[in-house]
């Protein structure tokens, strides 16, 4: 593009003409803020007094490419709000884009985020200063949600423009989403324009345009949720966590475990002969009993066919029960378990001594081989579980973030 000058009639400073185009009928000086009327011998319109530029990476005269086009910045406008988006006050800058061969476009700036715009001349189906937040809405085949509404006033005013901007300047926004894509409608007392935006990756664009420093993002409604690397994660974990599940559901149908002896007595103490066919895996001790608001406790011994110990523990059952404030209430469990392993096949010997036994305490015991306890899986099956929510929760506080001007209105 060829960058003619001209002289600002206030005071003299030499303004670049970038060439945008037969459409700029505005141009803004740098050093006094005067605005000129392009269509009419650069008459003085209005004058941006003691305004300075707000701060950003990109200035007028940069060029870059967007979309596989190359545009030059030719304008600039800052707008700020103060309803809708966030409690406090919102600035964002406007780049005006031109290219001979595409026209004009804009490039949005906002708390390190960049958003493209093109004028569209289509209209959505249904009426959008009509529409509440969430409410769907079909344009050009796509759907879109109401997002909200605000007005937005002009701040500051530099380069050259298709329309006269004067500072505050009011304009009625209306914004709809499907991230990464959005549709606004901006209305002012003249006219209404219907604009198309997306979200573009800021990296890509700071380095076609040249520039050297990257700005963190902040939050925008048109940036879209992107965690690939825990979306990966949260899903290999679903895929181990449904492993983990079927392996506890083949475990608990068919690793139970065998019954090898089966006891009942309402003595202080006995003695309990069995046999185990498979020492590989664990035997299990089943103790029922028919406490009532009482407890009772076992002292258990499993002797092997050379009268030497091989496990010993102290087991309490305890149950109480009752009604309180005109509810029911239950602590405790009348039956217990324990597990233990053998070294080799044989005979054994359980020996079980109550010394603290209630009168009435009925016992039963159960005694199963070839156990296999599902609590190891159980923990992975947890862990995994876990892991794969995690996308679902930060998805979850992606949306929440995103819909959280709806609690802060009605609070308001």
């Amino acid at each position: 593009m060829s960058i003619q000058a001209l002289t600002c009639p206030n005071c003299g400073g030499s303004i670049d003409i970038l060439g945008g185009g037969r459409q700029v009928v505005s141009l803004t000086c740098k050093y006094c803020g005067c605005v000129l009327d392009a269509e009419d011998d650069f008459k003085i319109l209005a004058q941006f007094k003691k305004v300075k530029i707000p701060p950003s990476p990109f200035r007028i005269g940069m060029q870059g490419e967007i979309k596989g086009v190359k545009f030059t910045i030719i304008g600039i406008v800052a707008y700020s709000c103060s309803v809708g988006r966030t409690t406090g006050e919102d600035t964002w800058i406007d780049f005006m884009l031109f290219s001979p061969t595409h026209g004009y476009a804009w490039l949005s700036y906002e708390e390190g985020v960049l958003i493209f715009s093109r004028r569209t001349r289509s209209i959505p189906s249904q009426n959008m200063p009509r529409l509440s937040p969430k409410e769907k809405l079909v344009f050009e085949g796509k759907t879109y949600k109401f997002y909200e509404s605000y007005f937005a006033y002009v701040t500051f005013v530099q380069g050259e423009l298709t329309w006269v901007a004067r500072k505050n300047d009011r304009v009625y926004i209306f914004e709809a989403i499907r991230p990464p894509f959005g549709l606004s409608l901006e209305r002012t007392k003249n006219e209404s324009e219907y604009s198309i935006s997306e979200y573009l990756k800021a990296k890509d664009v700071y380095e076609s345009f040249g520039v050297s420093r990257e700005v963190s993002e902040g939050f925008h409604p048109l940036k879209p949720f992107s965690a690939p690397l825990l979306k990966a994660f949260s899903s290999v974990s679903a895929v181990f966590m449904a492993i983990s599940a079927v392996i506890i559901l083949f475990i608990l149908i068919f690793k139970s475990g065998t019954t090898v002896r089966e006891d009942f007595f309402s003595s202080r103490s006995r003695q309990i002969n069995f046999h185990i066919d498979n020492p590989k895996h664990l035997v299990e001790l089943e103790i029922h009993s028919n406490v009532n608001n009482s407890w009772v406790y076992y002292d258990i011994s499993v002797i092997d066919e050379h009268n030497e110990e091989v496990y010993s523990l102290g087991k309490e059952i305890s149950y109480y029960h009752g009604y309180e404030g005109g509810e029911s209430w239950s602590e405790g469990s009348t039956q217990a378990s324990a597990f233990f392993k053998v070294s080799k096949v044989g005979n054994y010997l359980l020996l079980f001594n109550a010394p603290e036994n209630r009168r009435g305490v009925a016992t039963q015991v159960i005694i199963k081989e070839g156990v296999i306890r599902p609590y190891y899986f159980v923990w992975l099956f947890i862990f995994f579980f876990a892991a794969s929510a995690l996308y679902v929760i930060r998805y979850a506080s992606y949306r929440a973030k995103l819909w959280k001007h709806l609690q802060d209105d009605d609070d308001d």
